[in-house]
């Protein structure tokens, strides 16, 4: 949008008076959103199915990676520092508590990490395939474009 009394370019998103003769704008003035430029787009319910499963395997992974990485490492760790008894009693009870507790814990960490990363770096190529669908594209690597 132009200044009305200088004609200057101004971003109105960031500034609301003019920077180079200081005119103010006024309420009115300002553009108006057009509500249909930002209407969500509409999914079906594969493409929310799809995300739902990968949100979901990407935990159970990473609840069984974290589980087994952090079992193996608490039972190194314990094994370098406690020093081995000859006689099982108190020290098998420690190690076996220490045990579980890491599996538990390693599950609730990976759950956690594979829920987050799962998040973060949704699939694209579902994406694609989804607005390729929409649009009548094939997407298959050599397929004819239609009209072609």
């Amino acid at each position: 949008m132009n200044c009305r009394s200088c004609n200057t370019l101004i971003n109105y998103n960031y500034v609301s008076d003019c920077p180079q003769c200081g005119c103010a704008v006024e309420r009115d003035e300002l553009p108006k959103l057009d509500a249909s430029a930002v209407a969500p787009e509409q999914r079906g319910w594969f493409h929310y199915l799809t995300r739902i499963l990968y949100v979901l395997s990407a935990s159970v992974v990473g609840m069984i990676s974290g589980a087994v990485v952090l079992y193996f490492s608490a039972a190194g760790i314990y094994l370098a520092l406690a020093s081995p008894e000859p006689y099982s009693g108190a020290h098998c009870g420690r190690g076996m508590a220490l045990a579980m507790l890491s599996i538990l814990a390693g599950g609730f960490l990976g759950t956690v990490g594979g829920t987050a990363f799962s998040i973060k770096h949704p699939i694209r190529s579902l994406e694609k395939s989804y607005i390729a669908c929409e649009a009548g594209v094939s997407i298959k690597p050599g397929a004819q474009a239609p009209g072609s």
